[in-house]
């Protein structure tokens, strides 16, 4: 019990955490391996060897589900912020999706943030890509820095 603060608490292989509420599924996270630091001064899990969430939302008659995964991440426990690393995705129930190396996820705040090259499909085939991004998780109020896009225009019936 005595483990220093560089060393982990406890290793867990093959991580399937379910989160309910009110019966409810509301999260799956998924991971090979996971690493807990909660010995060290700012407490922090580590995956490794990557990580899958997803996150349900369920209204009265349906569910919606979003997909987050990536080859590497940490977990903040005083924080809620979550580092993805590599290979980050992220496909929304809408099927807008969103790939980069790295993104930053504040949980409490529900907003995501990276200052690396990022892009995004979007719903009706709308494309954005740049290299700094500040939005709120759902990305329909975001800030784009050295932004490209491409906006699918729907003809008028004629």
């Amino acid at each position: 019990m005595n483990a220093v603060s560089n060393q982990p608490t406890s290793e867990v292989e093959q991580l399937l955490l379910k989160y309910t509420d009110s019966s409810m599924l509301k999260v799956t996270l998924q991971g090979p391996v996971m690493l807990d630091y909660s010995n060290d001064p700012f407490p922090y899990r580590e995956f490794p060897k990557g990580v899958k969430v997803e996150v349900y939302e369920s209204h009265s008659d349906t569910t919606k589900k979003t997909t987050i995964t990536a080859n590497y991440a940490v977990i903040f426990n005083e924080t809620d912020l979550v580092d993805l690393k590599g290979d980050v995705k992220i496909v929304g129930s809408d099927g807008s999706t969103f790939y980069g190396d790295q993104l930053y996820w504040d949980q409490k705040a529900k907003w995501i943030f990276t200052d690396n090259p990022f892009r995004t499909n979007l719903k009706n085939n709308n494309r954005t890509s740049g290299k700094i991004l500040d939005s709120n998780e759902k990305l329909t109020d975001a800030l784009v820095r050295g932004a490209s896009d491409e906006f699918y225009i729907k003809p008028k019936d004629e």
